[in-house]
Order: C-alpha cells, then sequence, then structure tokens
C-alpha cells in the first residue's frame, strides 16, 4: 500500500515539483495551499506531513504542533528557504523530526522521508 504523505506549500510551482516527484518515487501525495488546507486534508490521515514554515494563515510552525497533537506518532518534517534558527528549534521543539533548507535534493527530501517513516 502506498504511503500518504500530506505535502503543503504556499508556492504552487515548488508543491507541484514536489508532488510530482513523491509521486514518482510511489508515495500519494496529498497537497495543501497552507497550513489551514493541510489541518483540515490530515483529517483523512496520512503517514508523514511535509510542511513550509513560511505559510499564510497558518505557518509551519503552528500547523507541525497542531498536527502532532492530532497525530502524536506521525512523522513531521518541515522546510524553509529562508528560516533562522530560531524557526528550525521551534518546529523541533513542537515536534518536527527534521528541517531542510530549500533548495535541497529529491534524494535528500527521499532519504530523510524514508528515515522518518522508519521511526
Amino acid at each position: 500500500m502506498k504511503k500518504r504523505v500530506l505535502l503543503a506549500d504556499d508556492e504552487k510551482n515548488f508543491l507541484d515539483l514536489v508532488k510530482e516527484e513523491l509521486e514518482t518515487e510511489d508515495y500519494e501525495v496529498v497537497a495543501a495551499a497552507d497550513g489551514v488546507e493541510a489541518v483540515i486534508k490530515a483529517i483523512d490521515g496520512y503517514d508523514i506531513a511535509l510542511l513550509d514554515i513560511m505559510m499564510p494563515n497558518l505557518d509551519g510552525i503552528s500547523t507541525t504542533r497542531i498536527l502532532k497533537r492530532m497525530n502524536p506518532d506521525k512523522p513531521v518534517v518541515v522546510f524553509s528557504g529562508v528560516a533562522g534558527s530560531n524557526d528550525v528549534a521551534r518546529a523541533v521543539e513542537v515536534g518536527a523530526e527534521k528541517c531542510l533548507t530549500k533548495p535541497f535534493s529529491v534524494k535528500q527530501l527521499m532519504t530523510d522521508i524514508e528515515k522518518a517513516l522508519r521511526g
């Protein structure tokens, strides 16, 4: 059975690119344009969440906090092109397993997803 990835990013081109790459690697991807949409879509279940830190309406740190309350055992990986060390520390503090800096390679993303899913 395919692993379900909840992917949230407000940059549509980036979202589409990552979604396509994940689907090529045989993941089912549920895409969201912001944190609010991600939380709503999380209700239907997911195996791992990939969240941009800087999103409108509900940022990635707040989204991580909510998702971890909903599903404490589901891993969350956050990413950002502009996150400072304070953002990274806050993301990990609220439950993110990893914080990636954009741009990152597909290979790096796949390695981090597989590692997070293994626990």
